[in-house]
C-alpha cells in the first residue's frame, strides 16, 4: 500500500487574506481545506470548524490555486449566509513524506480523493460516493483538525 504523509501548518488563514498572507506554505504545492468557522474575539482564534471543501495544487502554488473558481465554491460561500457569525478560513498542508519514488499529479489526485471520501467534506462533489484510486493511506500530521488522522482507501471500498 502506498502512503502519503501530509503535514498541516498551524493555524488557519482567512480566505480573503490568501494573497496578503505571510504563510510560506502558500507558495508551495500541496493540499488545502476550506472551513466554515466562528471567530472568538475573546481568545482571538477561529473555532467550531466545519469541513466544507478539500482541494489540491500540484502544478501551481496553493496561493495561486485556492482563489481560483471551483464548482464546490458556490456551496462554500453560501455557508456564512446560512450560518451568521461565521467566516471561511483555509488550512494548508504539504507532503512531508511518502513511500513512492516520484510524486505525481496522479498521486495528488488519489490523495485528494481519499481525503474527500474518508472525511466527507460538505461541498466537494467528486469522490464522496466512492474511491477508485490506488490502495493508499493518507496520514495527517500537524494541525489537521477537523480531518481524520488516518485515511485508508482502496478501490474495493464502496462506503466511507
Amino acid at each position: 500500500m502506498d502512503t502519503v504523509q501530509i503535514n498541516w501548518t498551524e493555524g488557519v488563514i482567512r480566505f480573503n487574506m490568501i494573497s496578503q498572507s505571510g504563510n510560506k506554505y502558500l507558495d508551495k504545492n500541496g493540499f488545502y481545506c476550506l472551513l466554515g468557522a466562528r471567530f472568538d474575539s475573546e481568545s482571538e482564534t477561529w473555532k467550531d470548524y466545519k469541513l466544507l471543501y478539500i482541494g489540491q495544487a500540484f502544478d501551481q502554488t496553493l496561493r495561486e490555486r485556492i482563489p481560483q473558481d471551483h464548482t464546490g465554491y458556490k456551496c462554500v460561500f453560501e455557508y456564512p449566509n446560512k450560518n451568521p457569525g461565521t467566516g471561511i478560513v483555509v488550512m494548508v498542508g504539504t507532503v512531508e513524506k511518502t513511500n513512492i519514488q516520484k510524486i505525481t499529479q496522479d498521486l495528488f489526485n488519489d490523495a485528494e480523493c481519499c481525503l474527500i471520501f474518508r472525511n466527507q467534506s460538505t461541498c466537494n462533489e467528486k469522490c464522496k460516493e466512492n474511491y477508485s484510486g490506488r490502495e493508499l493511506q493518507v496520514i495527517n500530521t500537524g494541525d489537521f483538525s477537523p480531518l481524520k488522522q488516518e485515511c485508508t482507501c482502496s478501490a474495493k471500498v464502496i462506503n466511507p
